[in-house]
């Protein structure tokens, strides 16, 4: 297929011999899609930016377990293939891996018509990591009044699509409507790429700071990664208020209807990644979040005994 297309052979060689100091070297692989994502993009006729998004979704599922990215590939499914727009899917995909410093391995590309109708696109893919078993600190323990901090997203980044789409009516037009309250067209907004954390995540480690429940806000919304990041024995509290939540987000709930509730079950709410931190080592995680480009986000605070997490 991809001589076909006139595409690039793939790279299978993925040099390691860098890792030999590892005391107790394993392998750690992630996966994951970006298809409610492409629906956006398919109305809007631009494909440059998923191949970030398919990487960075991976990456940071790696960073958030400690392993060290080493080679990103990806499955490109449709119809029927068209060059130009299979090479800006890679495009995006090598651009991103290049900036991380990680092999680009390329797309197998899988013709399916009788699976995906004309001009529809799919975009899986799988990243494999690195990980120094002996470096992991597991089951740090959880203390009252230890930091939910997080990271801001660039808007959705993988949940929430098929939302927006239903709930505001979203077609090529209205998506290139430009809003003054917003300052930006929404289809500006919905295409924004996906963060990677990884230059963060690993600027915190470095620093010698203990982080607990690492987890990418990428597999539902901010709350189904709250409860996966937070011990069976633990609750918290969430400050969030209104006038803290990004533009993009507030639309969703006034013009799709939608609660804010509904809003955390589907969307990150502006949070691309969480982890948990001692009170004492907060102030300086903020500035370290600084210090690499990212905006942090305190979002709350652990409370035990309890499990509920409640949002003030």
């Amino acid at each position: 297929m991809r001589e076909r297309l006139g595409l690039n052979a793939l790279t299978n060689e993925i040099p390691i011999g860098t890792y030999r100091n590892m005391i107790d070297p394993v392998l750690i692989s992630k996966t994951h899609g970006v298809s409610g994502k492409l629906s956006i993009a398919s109305e809007l006729e631009r494909y440059d930016t998923i191949g970030k998004d398919c990487v960075a979704v991976c990456v940071n599922d790696l960073v958030a377990a400690g392993a060290k990215p080493l080679f990103f590939y990806d499955t490109i499914s449709c119809a029927r293939p068209k060059k130009d727009k299979i090479e800006d899917l890679e495009a995006g995909a090598r651009a991103s891996c290049e900036e991380l410093g990680i092999t680009y391995a390329g797309s197998e590309i899988m013709e399916l018509p009788d699976i995906f109708h004309y001009d529809q696109y799919d975009m899986v893919g799988f990243a494999v990591g690195i990980l120094d078993r002996a470096t992991v600190k597991d089951n740090l323990p959880i203390k009252r009044s230890d930091v939910i901090m997080g990271i801001a997203s660039d808007g959705l980044h993988n949940n929430g699509y098929v939302a927006a789409k239903k709930k505001l009516f979203l077609t090529k037009t209205s998506m290139e409507v430009y809003y003054e309250n917003l300052e930006s067209t929404l289809g500006e907004l919905l295409m924004q790429p996906t963060r990677c954390y990884q230059k963060v995540l690993e600027a915190i480690h470095q620093a010698g700071i203990p982080v607990s429940h690492c987890i990418q806000v990428a597999h539902g919304g901010l709350d189904a990664a709250l409860h996966k990041l937070l011990p069976a024995d633990c609750g918290a509290v969430i400050k969030q208020p209104k006038q803290n939540i990004p533009s993009l987000y507030m639309v969703l709930h006034q013009d799709g209807n939608m609660s804010l509730e509904q809003l955390r079950g589907v969307c990150n709410m502006g949070v691309g990644m969480l982890f948990i931190v001692s009170e004492k080592d907060a102030d300086r995680v903020i500035d370290i979040i600084d210090e690499c480009g990212e905006r942090p986000v305190p979002l709350g605070l652990i409370e035990k005994p309890g499990t509920e997490i409640r949002y003030v």
